[in-house]
């Protein structure tokens, strides 16, 4: 499963719908793979939607939630003002710091060449 954010810039009046995370979902078709959606009001004009989907890779995750939230803009009465600014997976800040406390495996955190210039 994927984690999706989508930032939206929303009209000044704009006030976050009990249902927009239902709303979101209903514009979802079955093979978009949408699982769940959650609404974060972020401050002024902003609203980042978290969009779980399964896909086969990233990029259909990416495409799927997109997809989603275009016709969610274009559907939904609440959204209709406003605009995608941004479609991206979610950086898991801590998988990515268990993967450097575990050197090895991937490759990611190999240890750099020696520079020692005195014998070249």
């Amino acid at each position: 499963m994927h984690l999706i954010h989508v930032r939206l810039h929303t009209p000044r009046d704009f006030r976050v719908p009990d249902d927009l995370a239902a709303q979101f979902i209903a514009q979802a078709t079955s093979a978009e793979g949408v699982e769940h959606v959650s609404v974060h009001p972020c401050g002024g004009q902003a609203l980042t939607v978290g969009v779980y989907v399964t896909a086969e890779s990233l990029l259909v995750a990416e495409e799927s939630a997109l997809a989603v939230s275009r016709r969610s803009v274009a559907r939904v009465p609440a959204l209709r003002r406003s605009r995608i600014t941004s479609c991206s997976a979610a950086l898991v800040g801590v998988y990515f710091d268990r993967l450097l406390e575990h050197p090895g495996g991937d490759g990611r955190t190999m240890r750099l060449p020696d520079e020692d210039t005195s014998a070249s």
